[in-house]
């Protein structure tokens, strides 16, 4: 899991193609919306969830990460739905072949969550 607002270990898959997704993110502390996105090491985060950590300006407010960078990386969340996408694919957004929930690739079956294609 990645340090935000969103484990993604838990999120279900609904669609993916390559390094991008959108899954189904049931649990306890989806309420809410956060996000972030990033060129390089240099990433923009906002959140508006109960129970978050302060962002150095509110809600929202720059980072920089340079373990695992990738090129282009974006998470958006809005209660139960998240969309994550990154070029090249890393730790948080791993490559993956998803449609109506069957996911073909890198594991078949049926509503996947991302922390088993993690795994691998």
């Amino acid at each position: 899991m990645g340090d935000d607002a969103i484990d993604e270990e838990k999120v279900t898959l609904c669609c993916a193609l390559g390094c991008a997704n959108c899954g189904f993110y049931g649990t306890e502390d989806c309420i809410g919306c956060s996000g972030k996105g990033g060129v390089c090491c240099l990433n923009c985060e906002f959140c508006c969830k109960p129970g978050a950590p302060c962002l150095p300006c509110c809600c929202c407010g720059p980072k920089i990460e340079c373990d695992g960078c990738s090129c282009f990386n974006v998470q958006a969340h809005c209660c139960c739905m998240v969309s994550t996408a990154a070029f090249p694919c890393n730790d948080e957004v791993p490559v993956a072949c998803t449609v109506c929930g069957v996911t073909l690739f890198p594991k078949c079956g049926c509503c996947v969550p991302v922390g088993e294609i993690m795994n691998r």
